[in-house]
């Protein structure tokens, strides 16, 4: 394994330590915070403030960071595509689980899914969604949401009956009720052969300023994912949904992954 640049990793020290302390902090207090010497750590800063990483504030002497970074992130999201900055995320679940890991993105009083990472290693697996709406009350992500809904949102978005799309649907009003309520306590959800025969899928969310905006659902065939197994993912899951809350840009639509 490559031996890590002692000076980058002191640089990348500083700005995360400001990325918590939006008044600023000084000198002192990010020596302390980091270990390492005052001088160091002022030299460092020097090089960020020219830079334009970071500034110091003329009345009280406190550095904090600029808008610089964030500048550098959403231009990357806007020349890569939404979809590919949180890849690297869902590319390392399936990669773990060896399973279909998607991404779905909450529009209005639906559920998208927008982007999907494989596992390398199994030849028989659900087919993707990409591009599709998730029937909400079939799918973990779908069910997940709906979880987060106060009473009368829920029965104005289910204003209609819940059609069976596989043999387990869920389609009646109090059961789905009572389904909404465990997922609230677990945290997180799961479909049992809801979408369709034979296949299973867990999903957590991805919550943002107190909302979902998002899920991260992770499939496949129920022979390999026994309930037990999607319970036993699930803290894996939330997560992956915690890392993508923190990189996931305020303002975020459907459109941003599709257009």
């Amino acid at each position: 394994m490559a031996r890590e640049v002692a000076g980058i990793v002191r640089a990348m020290q500083i700005l995360e330590a400001l990325a918590v302390c939006p008044d600023g902090t000084s000198v002192r207090d990010l020596s302390r915070a980091i270990g390492c010497g005052k001088g160091t750590i002022s030299k460092m800063l020097s090089t960020l403030e020219r830079r334009h990483y970071v500034r110091q504030d003329a009345g009280s002497g406190r550095f904090v960071l600029t808008w610089r970074l964030l500048a550098l992130a959403f231009g990357h999201a806007d020349q890569a595509g939404m979809p590919r900055v949180f890849l690297p995320v869902l590319q390392e679940l399936a990669d773990e689980t060896d399973e279909l890991v998607q991404l779905a993105v909450v529009d209005g009083d639906q559920v998208l899914f927008v982007a999907k990472a494989e596992g390398r290693g199994q030849t028989i697996r659900l087919l993707p969604l990409v591009g599709l709406w998730a029937p909400l009350h079939a799918t973990a992500a779908g069910k997940l949401w709906l979880s987060t809904l106060p009473a009368k949102a829920l029965a104005r978005v289910l204003g209609r009956p819940l059609p069976a799309v596989a043999p387990k649907t869920i389609t009646s009003m109090s059961d789905l009720r009572k389904e909404l309520e465990r997922i609230r306590a677990a945290g997180y959800a799961i479909a049992d052969e809801e979408l369709a025969e034979g296949g299973r899928a867990v999903a957590a969310p991805i919550p943002r300023e107190g909302a979902m905006v998002g899920a991260v659902a992770l499939s496949g065939p129920a022979y390999r994912l026994s309930l037990d197994r999607l319970h036993a993912l699930a803290p894996r899951l939330l997560e992956a949904g915690a890392r993508l809350a923190s990189i996931w840009p305020p303002h975020v639509n459907a459109k941003d992954f599709t257009s």
